[in-house]
Formats: C-alpha cells, sequence, structure tokens
C-alpha cells in the first residue's frame, strides 16, 4: 500500500517530516506529493474532492480535527473513507478557548487598556462584572471530542455546563437550543463542524440576540461566525468579551484595525498548536494506518 503526502503546515519543520517518514515507511510505501496512491494525507489547507484525487485512493487522513476541506460525502460515493485526528489538537484547543473564557469573564481586557491609559482601576471593580467560572453557566456549542473535553473541564471548574449537540451531549449536562443559551448563559464556546447547518450560525441578528456581556469564543471554524458584527457589538459594549481564533478568511485581513477593542483577542489559527504537535500528529498517522493494514476501523472515520 502506498502513501502520499499533500503538503504540510506551516509550523512542521523538515526534522518532524523526516520523522514522520522514517516512522510510516516501515508501514507503507511513500511516494511523492499528489501522487497516486492508496492513502493521501492534508491538513486544512488542502481541498480534497472527487476531481483531485487518483484512482487508487482509498483513504484520505487529515491531521486535523475539522474537515470541511474534504468533500467527504463526493469520496464516499467513490468508496473512498475519510478518517480525522482531533485528538492530536484536543487539549491544547481547549485550553486556548479556557483562556479567552477566563479573560472575558474576568474583563482582563478591560484592564488593560485602562492600564494603556495610566489609570488605576480599582476603583473601577465593582461595576466591571468580574465574574469566576464557578457557579456560572457556560454555553458549549458542539460535543465532539475537543467540545466533550471542554465541557468535562470547566464541570471540574464549578461551571454550570449547558450544551447543544445533535448527537447528543455529556451524561449530566443540561440541553438546550440556541435561543435558551444566548439568553441565560453568561458565555459561549464553538466547539462544532462547519457544515450547511451551521454555517453563519453567529451571524449579526443571532449575535444581537445574545444577552448583554456575554463573551464568545470560537476556536472551531472561522465560517462559524460574523467576525465584523461580533467586533462591532464588542465595541459597543453588547459583548462583554470576544475571543477569535479562526476567520472566514485567513490571514484575517482586518486584524491591525481592530485590535484596540478592548475585550477582543485575536490569535491566528493557532489554538491547536502546542510543541507536542508533530510528535502527535506522527503518532496519530502510524494509528491510523496500522488499524487501516489490519483491516480495523480507525478511530473518528467520518
Amino acid at each position: 500500500m502506498r502513501l502520499s503526502r499533500w503538503g504540510h503546515s506551516a509550523y512542521e519543520t523538515e526534522h518532524d517530516l523526516a520523522m514522520e517518514r522514517e516512522a510510516l515507511a516501515s508501514l507503507v510505501g511513500l511516494v511523492g506529493p499528489y501522487e497516486d496512491a492508496e492513502l493521501i494525507v492534508v491538513s486544512s489547507k488542502t481541498r480534497v474532492c472527487t476531481d483531485n484525487v487518483g484512482p487508487s485512493v482509498r483513504w484520505v487522513i487529515t491531521t486535523t480535527s475539522g474537515f470541511d476541506h474534504v468533500d467527504v460525502a463526493g469520496l464516499r460515493a467513490r468508496g473512498i473513507r475519510t478518517v480525522r485526528m482531533p485528538e492530536a489538537r484536543r487539549d491544547a484547543v481547549v485550553e486556548t478557548a479556557l483562556a479567552f473564557l477566563i479573560m472575558g469573564m474576568r474583563r482582563i481586557g478591560h484592564l488593560m487598556e485602562a492600564a494603556r491609559r495610566g489609570h488605576w482601576a480599582r476603583a473601577d471593580l465593582p461595576k466591571l462584572g468580574m465574574g469566576m467560572l464557578r457557579g456560572r453557566t457556560i454555553g458549549v456549542v458542539g460535543c465532539g471530542v475537543i467540545g466533550a473535553q471542554m465541557v468535562q473541564v470547566l464541570r471540574v471548574l464549578g461551571a454550570e455546563v449547558w450544551a447543544m449537540d445533535p448527537v447528543g451531549v455529556p451524561g449530566g449536562v443540561k440541553t438546550v437550543r440556541l435561543e435558551q443559551m444566548l439568553r441565560g448563559a453568561e458565555a459561549i464556546s464553538l466547539h462544532c463542524d462547519l457544515n450547511d447547518a451551521t454555517r453563519m450560525m453567529f451571524d449579526q441578528k443571532t449575535l444581537q440576540s445574545a444577552r448583554k456581556g456575554m463573551v464568545i469564543v470560537n476556536t472551531a471554524r472561522g465560517g462559524l461566525m460574523d467576525v465584523a458584527s461580533a467586533i462591532e457589538l464588542l465595541g459597543e459594549g453588547h459583548l462583554g468579551g470576544l475571543g477569535i481564533d479562526v476567520f472566514p478568511e485567513e490571514p484575517y485581513a482586518s486584524m491591525s484595525a481592530v485590535t484596540d477593542t478592548p475585550g477582543l483577542w485575536l490569535t491566528p489559527h493557532a489554538a491547536g498548536f502546542h510543541t507536542g504537535l508533530s510528535a502527535s500528529i506522527r503518532e496519530g498517522l502510524v494509528e491510523i494506518v496500522g488499524a487501516i493494514l489490519d483491516a480495523r476501523e480507525p478511530r473518528h472515520t467520518i
């Protein structure tokens, strides 16, 4: 069986890729990028559809959690399976989302802005609404591998978690509709896939319906949110904090124009990165390829 790696992410060094090739070479034959092979490995920047895969392809392995760059249905119609790797980035994404939530709930942005203006804001603390996670209602949209971990961490920290997911939510967690979450939760963290049902889920109208002071975090997919409307509502004081790691168009062209907005935190699609990521991807690829060779269903097959 042959494997073709279709490009790589900017953070993957030649040393990382050499170690990956060495680990895989004992399992499969390695061919060049975009050459015909039974297995192809891609990242989020590579679009995969029936028009650009060779006749031998049987499996598409994306090193990411999201898979909207893969035409899963079209490939499945040709007998091609898709498998993803959410666990490689799971804990890093959860930590980033949690950091955004804490920054928002603790109103760190407003305190930092006051400091930049030379204002000692200690007397302002009672009116800032500086909550803690314990006892607060936090909404989680999407309870897959990453969202379920986020739910678990929030519950350990004492938050009351409301969740929504068409497949189901973890046991002991209150299931709510989006409208109820927007009215009742104090913060929302997005962890769902991008599909026809979720695209622009948080558009201008939806964002305007959120309770005043809500903190919203998106470390999932850029197409879930109308970023311009969210930033505008933050600037008007309707939202209390906004952490965004993913954007409909990347790089995000308006970054320099909005970075002075208090309570806004922007990162360059970095939530899932950690120093051990390349090793995690390498281990995940070995596990997936081994399962395929043994005629077992890989975990996280879509």
